[in-house]
């Protein structure tokens, strides 16, 4: 693992602390093929790109859930950075091109950072996952590419993605 991505992960925590005074910063290992590991590695040393983000979207006392095609549950909509692309213009992008709304960034929720992890032996690499929260600011919900479902959830689902949304402001479902 390159010490360049080391340092933009910390500089990643770090910034967002200094911006936000305190960042849930939640970590997991998630098993990977080495092909996924050494395309996300190389992406990293050929454009200086790494991670995503997204935003659990409010709107009156619900938040918007996707269930995207290849996943087994719900999770906040988002995408992957592109080269050039902040975590937050990747977040605005993310939910826009997979639920058809715009929405604004008020707060950061949490920063996910997952280490990927071959059965290879290297050093798990870690590729940060920004979650913001925001309200809708317009637009009409529809699936993008990619995405089987949408949903309006004013209570937690069950079948969620991972752990962390159970934290969500919702009633149990």
């Amino acid at each position: 693992m390159s010490a360049e991505l080391l340092r933009h992960v910390n500089g990643l925590v770090a910034d967002f602390a200094a911006e936000y005074g305190e960042v849930d910063l939640v970590g997991r290992r998630v098993e990977c093929d080495p092909d996924e590991y050494d395309a996300l590695l190389d992406t990293f040393d050929t454009f200086g790109v790494i991670g995503g983000a997204g935003i659990r979207v409010r709107g009156d006392d619900r938040v918007l859930l996707v269930r995207y095609a290849d996943a087994d549950g719900w999770v906040d909509p988002g995408d992957g950075r592109r080269p050039g692309e902040s975590y937050r213009e990747c977040a605005v992008r993310g939910v826009r091109e997979t639920t058809g709304i715009e929405a604004a960034i008020d707060d950061l929720a949490q920063i996910h950072l997952l280490y990927m992890d071959d059965w290879t032996g290297r050093e798990p690499l870690p590729n940060p996952y920004v979650s913001f929260e925001g309200p809708v600011q317009h637009g009409d919900c529809r699936a993008g590419d990619g995405v089987a479902e949408l949903r309006w959830a004013s209570a937690v689902p069950d079948d969620l993605l991972y752990e962390e949304l159970t934290e969500l402001p919702l009633g149990n479902g």
